[in-house]
């Protein structure tokens, strides 16, 4: 149905499309569009051979349907203890199950750096939420919150792969 590509050089003006849509910008906290050059600068050090050695790293991929249309992102970023995975895809094409097999095929990517491979989503994101648990995360107790200048104070709450949930609450 999907495929994950490794993002090239030559693939940012995708993934900044990727990047400016509306749903992005809303769910990262933001106003409007990043600025292009130093979003491109960003991208360019989590491209394919980018280093991915420290906190901070990342590495970026495109997902793309059967048609080959660039319809969204995944990413790695390297933690302390963990991978953290991010994805999105564009409105037009949500609800067709792209985030959910794309997360599912991120999954190894990830876990080729560390066993323990983490999402976080903002409380309010339902729909990230449900792609999540149908890709084995559980919700967890850990969170940060954030401040965003479109909704104030929001939850970032940690869903961690492959483990068992302890309580009902922690199922959707």
């Amino acid at each position: 149905m999907v495929k994950v590509i490794v993002a090239q050089a030559d693939d940012y003006d995708e993934y900044y499309r990727i990047r400016s849509s509306p749903a992005d910008i809303y769910w990262n906290g933001h106003l409007s569009k990043p600025d292009y050059e130093s979003f491109k600068k960003i991208f360019l050090t989590r491209i394919q051979n980018a280093p991915f050695d420290n906190p901070g790293d990342g590495k970026i991929f495109l997902v793309q349907n059967e048609e080959k249309i660039n319809v969204g992102f995944t990413q790695l970023i390297r933690r302390e203890d963990c991978i953290e995975i991010g994805y999105s895809i564009i409105e037009e094409f949500q609800k067709r199950g792209y985030a959910t097999e794309a997360l599912k095929l991120t999954i190894p990517l990830a876990q080729y750096y560390f066993k323990k491979v983490i999402v976080c989503i903002r409380d309010d994101n339902t729909a990230s939420q449900k792609v999540a648990i149908k890709n084995h995360f559980t919700r967890t107790d850990l969170y940060v919150v954030k401040n965003y200048p479109n909704t104030g104070n929001v939850k970032l709450r940690t869903y961690q792969y492959g483990i068992n949930p302890i309580v009902s609450e922690q199922t959707m």
